[in-house]
C-alpha cells in the first residue's frame, strides 16, 4: 500500500508499506478521505506539537487522524458486521481502565494513544488498522466529506458542553477555521445571540455569515473590542470560544469577555504557551475552561448532523489524491485559495488495491 510519510517539517515522501493485518479487536480500513487538521499543520510546519516531535515516532511517521474508510476485514473478537461498511474513526484510543476513563472522561486518559500523533502513526495512507470499537458506521446520507468533518464537530459539541448554558446570551467565536465554523453551526441553533465571529480571512468570515453568525469582524480593519462592546450594550460576550490558538486571540478573549463570563480555550498554539492579562481576567472573575478534544460526543455529532441538516460538507473546500499530500498541507498551512478544510483521498471508494 501507499502512505504519505512526513520525513521532516514541510517534507513528505510517498512510500510503499506492507498492508497491515488486523489483530484482536481491530479492523482493517481502506481509507477514502482524510481531513487536514490544524494540529497536523503544527507537525508539518514545526515538526512538533505540545512537545511531541516527529522523531518520537521512532521511524516513518504518517500523520492524519480525521478519516473515513471502508472496513475490509476484522480481527478476532471484533464485530464482523463491520466488514464492507463505511465508517468514521474516533482517533483517541483510551485505555478504558483508569479512573478518568471510568468516570466518563476518556478524553483526558493519561494512558491514551492518538491516531497520527507519535508514537502512533496516522491515517494518511491507503490502509489503516484501528480498534474496531472506535469505528462508527456512516449512514448513506453522510458523504465522505461530511464524515471527515464529524471529528471537528464532535470537538465543538464537547466545547459547548464545557461552556454551559448558552440560550439568549451574547457569544463570540475567535477564529473561523473548521473548528470555529463547526462551533458557529451549533451556536446558530442554540438561541445564543448576538453571535460574533472574528477572523483575519474574509472568505472564512463569509462562510461564518452563511452558517449563522450575526456579526463578523476582521481584526485587520475592525476594532474587535469596541465592536463587541457596542453589540452587547457595553457588557461583552458572556461566552467566548477561542478557536485560533494565536497569542493575539488569547489576549483578546479576556478583553471581550463579560464580567463573570466563560472563556473556552479550544485553539492550540504552536508556541505551547497561553498568556493573557491576569488582572483583567481576575477582576472580571472569568471562568477559563480548557477544551481537550472531544469527549464521547461523536454519536451526538452524527445525530445532530442528520437531524438538523448541518452542512458539514460545505467546509470541505479542496481535495487532493494521496500523491499530492504535500500540496494539500502547503495549501492549508498557507491559507491559500480560500481553503477551509483540505481533504486527501488516499483510495477511491471502488479502489481494491
Amino acid at each position: 500500500m501507499k502512505q504519505a510519510v512526513l520525513t521532516a517539517p514541510g517534507e513528505f515522501e510517498i512510500a510503499d508499506a506492507p498492508t497491515p493485518a488486523p489483530g484482536p479487536g481491530e479492523a482493517l480500513l481502506r481509507i477514502t478521505a482524510v481531513g487536514v487538521c490544524g494540529s497536523d499543520l503544527h507537525m508539518f510546519r514545526a515538526g512538533e506539537i505540545g512537545g511531541v516531535r516527529i522523531a518520537d515516532a521512532g521511524g516513518a511517521f504518517v500523520p492524519g487522524h480525521e478519516c473515513v474508510g471502508v472496513v475490509e476485514a476484522v480481527g478476532p473478537g471484533a464485530d464482523a458486521s463491520l466488514v464492507g461498511r463505511r465508517v468514521f474513526v474516533e482517533p483517541a484510543i483510551n485505555c478504558g481502565r483508569c479512573r478518568w476513563c471510568l468516570a466518563g472522561k476518556p478524553n483526558v486518559c493519561p494512558h491514551h494513544e492518538f491516531l497520527g500523533l507519535p508514537p502512533r502513526g496516522g491515517c494518511l495512507a491507503e490502509r489503516l488498522v484501528h480498534p474496531a470499537r472506535l469505528c462508527e458506521p456512516l449512514p448513506e446520507a453522510i458523504d465522505d466529506d461530511a464524515g471527515v468533518l464529524l471529528e471537528p464537530l464532535a470537538i465543538a459539541v464537547h466545547s459547548l458542553d464545557r461552556a454551559g448554558q448558552l440560550g439568549g446570551c451574547p457569544v463570540a467565536v475567535l477564529g473561523a477555521g473548521p473548528i470555529g465554523l463547526t462551533h458557529v453551526m451549533l451556536l446558530a441553533r442554540s438561541g445564543a445571540g448576538p453571535l460574533i465571529v472574528t477572523d483575519l480571512l474574509d472568505d472564512r468570515l463569509a462562510a461564518a455569515g452563511e452558517l449563522g453568525a450575526t456579526h463578523t469582524l476582521n481584526p485587520t480593519r475592525d476594532d474587535v473590542a469596541a465592536a463587541v462592546a457596542d453589540l452587547t450594550g457595553g457588557d461583552g460576550a458572556d461566552i467566548v470560544f477561542e478557536c485560533a490558538g494565536a497569542p493575539e486571540t488569547f489576549e483578546q478573549m479576556v478583553e471581550i469577555a463579560a464580567p463573570a463570563g466563560t472563556v473556552a480555550v479550544v485553539g492550540i498554539p504552536e508556541a505551547d504557551r497561553l498568556a493573557f492579562r491576569h488582572s483583567l481576567a481576575r477582576r472580571k472573575g472569568l471562568d477559563v475552561r480548557m477544551v481537550r478534544r472531544s469527549n464521547r460526543t461523536f454519536a451526538r455529532a452524527l445525530a445532530r448532523t442528520l437531524g438538523e441538516g448541518l452542512p458539514l460538507g460545505r467546509l470541505a473546500s479542496h481535495h487532493w489524491p494521496l500523491e499530492e499530500a504535500r500540496a494539500a498541507y502547503e495549501t492549508a498551512a498557507g491559507y491559500r485559495d480560500g481553503v477551509i478544510k483540505a481533504v486527501v483521498n488516499p483510495a477511491g471508494a471502488n479502489d481494491a488495491r
